[in-house]
This record gives C-alpha cells, structure tokens and sequence, in this order.
C-alpha cells in the first residue's frame, strides 16, 4: 500500500518483516524523523492510521496517535545554509605534510611542503568571531586534513591562544578539536590540550599487523596512547576500516579491552577509496560486513563500557537536509575549500570545491559559487530522495561520493544507508522495550509472529 497521506506529513512507512525473517511487509516501522517518534505495528494498524491522515475515519484514539507523529520542533533540523555567514564549522588544515603513508588517504595526492599561514588563520578566525554574527549554535574549530596537523604544532598552540584572546569577555561558544596520527603526541602538546580544553582523536588501526601495514608505526603510536591514558586526557580513538580490517571489529574490542583497558571511547569509520573497490558488489559485501560487525563489536564493547559509535551506521543523532551541512575549510594556500578531503590544485575535483581564499587579511567568499555546492546534494535536488525514509537522516549523501563514485556504486551508498537507519530504529525501539518492560524485544516480536498474533 501507498502511504500517501502519511507521506505528506513527512511520517514515513518502512517494511521491516525481514529482519525476523519474515514477509517484510508483515511488520511496519513507522517513523516521522522531524518528530522523533518511532513506533512498530502490522499492516492493518498502519492502514487505520493512513485513513485517519486521509481523513476518511473519525476516530478519537487514531487522530490521538496520529498527533504523536506530527512534527512538533522537538528535533532540530540542520538546514541548507543560505551564505556562509550561516556556517559554524571551521576546518583548519595546518598543513599538506605527513609522515604517515595510509593506504587509503584522500588527500595523498595533495602532498607538498606547504603550511598555512598565520595570517590566514587569523583572518578565518576574525571572521567567525566577528562582533555582529549572531550566534546560533556553538562554533567548532577543527584541525585536521592534508597533512598530520601535529607537524605544525606551534601553530595550532598560536591559533587556540588568539582564539582564546578574540573570545575573551564575549558570550561566543566553541569547541577546538584535532585529529591526529598520534604519532607525534609530547607531554608538552598534552599538557597544553588539557589547559585549553582542546579535544583530540587519534586515528589508530587497534591492532598491531593492521596499524603497520595500512597506517604505520604501532610501538610509537601505542606507547603515546599509553602516555595520554596515564595523564589524564581524555580523547577518542577513530578506527577507519578497509576491506581486509573489516572483519576484525570484533577482535578490535576484545584487544583495547587487554592492551588500554582505560581506553573507553571508539569512533569506527568506513573509508571513502574508490581504488579499493573494484566493483559495485565490492562495496556492497564492505558494508554489509560493516554494518554487522559493528553491532557485534558494540554488543562485546557494552560489557567492557568501551563506547562505540559510527556515524556511518547510527544516524538518528541528526536531522538534515543536506549531509555535509557546509563549513569553512581553509587549506594551507589559504583557500577556502568546502570539503577537508579536496584541498589541493593537484586535486581533480578542487576547482568545484572552493569558494573563497584569504585576500589583504580578509575572507573573500563567493557566494554564487558556494550557492551552487550547497544546492549541488542535498535532499530537494535529488530525485532519488524524494520518496526515501531515510532522506532527512542521510541528507542526499556525501558530495564528494557522487563526485568520486559511478551511479552503480551509489545505490550500493543508498542501500546501506537505509539498511542501517532501518536497524538502528528497531535498536532504538528495543532499547526503549526493555527499559519500560524489562523484555527481550527480539524475542517478544519472535514469539507474537510464532503465535500467529503477527
């Protein structure tokens, strides 16, 4: 059946049989992802409700229930950016050195000895903090991209100070994070994180064969993990996984659990590499290997409290219209790039990602040009989005997968974007059954379908 009316109100319908292995259209997820609301039922409950959105019973209990479903403004919505007075995120890439050499890294090609410029960093910053921009959510600082950003460190200690002395008596909210290789981490450069309250993610592979053959250096990186543990700071780790580290989520966990056992939080990431998937089905058996054993390795992590996330895969904690909401990324040439992955002229793709550059120390933006990325992916301009329970979620997909990937590939991307939003719904609702009941919802629907009641 078309769920038409329910449709409209942005309430969306989603078989889910299947994941009891049953006919999928025998049981229904209904989600209104501008509401939050999520709730199961069979085909007969939600043709009740569909009538109601369509007007055509008058029932009390069903307009009660169908209200629950109406968007009420309890979700925020990330919306389309009208101009870059809008953004709020400011990636700063320090560099275009690295003495790493990943095997998946996007920004290789980009290699070169350049570093920003303080100026330029200074005049992104002025910008941001500017006296008239209004504020509407908490600025994000980020240090990452083209190169390890801890090669230019003095730099990074430079930019958090003037920050510091910009923000000062004024009511601007921020946070300041880096992401690193972790294989340069001193005492001195922890010590000035946790003073200034800076937040840092090491990019590291767990295991010792995998680190070595696909990143580099595991003793060092380990041994620094080790020191940042003893002092006190706080940071995550983020593993990126490629098709030969996939199958090992599950022993991942079980090594922090034995090797840093104060280590509690884990950030798993796919990678974005076309040259590692030579074919569409390729992909497919990644993200389904992905998507599998990332719940095996979060279920295994819960009874360690080791903290697992994906955003790949939980997607709920966001509603946009567009995947990438937008943000200022400044590149060591002191351009200003839309994506951290594309930050070079040696970059196909980096005449179609900038939009603005650092002129006399000021930013100068485009605005038609950043109007056209903006407008380029998003959920409007797909037509592939427009029926998709997932849109708002998903927000039309990554730019830069379009731009990298055939139309083949892409609808492996879409397939596994609503086989994980689809997954993380029924976890969602699971978790919210035991916690009222004390039940085993799996178990619980297995028995009602067993009983014929489903």
């Amino acid at each position: 059946m078309n769920y038409k009316k329910l449709a409209e109100k942005d309430i969306s319908v989603v078989p889910v049989g299947d994941l009891w292995n049953v006919d999928p259209e025998r049981l229904l997820l209904v989600y209104a992802p501008l509401n939050g609301n999520i709730a199961l039922g069979t085909p007969d409950s939600v043709h009740k409700l569909e009538d109601c959105a369509e007007g055509v019973i008058d029932d009390e209990q069903q307009k009660k229930l169908l209200s629950t479903f109406q968007a009420s403004g309890n979700v925020p919505v990330h919306r389309l950016p009208k101009s870059p007075d809008d953004l709020y995120q400011v990636d700063i890439l320090t560099n275009y050195t690295c003495n790493f050499k990943c095997i998946y890294c996007y920004s290789a090609a980009g290699r070169s000895s350049g570093q920003v410029s303080f100026e330029s960093i200074k005049a992104v910053i002025d910008y941001m903090f500017a006296k008239d921009r209004k504020q509407i959510n908490p600025y994000i600082i980020n240090f990452s991209g083209g190169g390890e950003p801890l090669i230019s460190y003095p730099l990074i200690k430079k930019t958090v100070e003037y920050i510091e002395s910009v923000t000062k008596g004024t009511t601007f909210k921020y946070n300041v994070g880096l992401v690193t290789n972790g294989s340069l981490i001193t005492p001195e450069i922890i010590d000035f994180f946790q003073e200034h309250k800076v937040d840092m993610a090491v990019s590291f592979e767990i295991l010792e064969r995998l680190q070595n053959k696909e990143r580099g250096s595991y003793d060092k990186v380990a041994a620094n993990i080790d020191m940042m543990l003893e002092r006190g700071y706080p940071f995550g780790i983020r593993t990126t996984f490629t098709p030969e580290s996939v199958s090992s989520m599950t022993e991942m966990v079980e090594h922090l659990h034995v090797r840093f056992p104060k280590l509690k939080r884990v950030v798993y990431d796919t990678v974005l590499a076309p040259s590692l998937f030579p074919a569409p089905e390729d992909l497919e058996k990644y993200y389904d290997d992905f998507l599998n054993g990332f719940y095996a390795a979060k279920k295994i992590a819960e009874t360690y409290g080791i903290q697992i996330d994906s955003v790949a895969v939980e997607m709920l904690s966001m509603i946009r219209d567009r995947t990438c909401e937008g943000k200022i990324v400044l590149t060591p040439m002191g351009t200003i790039s839309s994506c951290a992955r594309v930050s070079s002229p040696k970059e196909s793709l980096y005449g179609a990602y900038t939009y603005g550059e650092v002129k006399n120390g000021k930013v100068d933006f485009d605005n038609e040009r950043f109007s056209g990325i903006i407008n380029e992916s998003n959920i409007y301009s797909q037509e592939i989005c427009r029926n998709c329970f997932a849109k708002w979620n998903c927000g039309g997909g990554c730019r830069l997968f379009h731009h990298s990937f055939s139309p083949e590939y892409e609808k492996v991307r879409c397939d596994f974007v609503k086989k994980s939003l689809k997954r993380q719904l029924v976890v969602v609702l699971a978790d919210r059954f035991k916690k009222n009941t004390g039940r085993d919802f799996d178990g619980y629907i297995r028995g009602k379908i067993e009983n014929g009641e489903i």
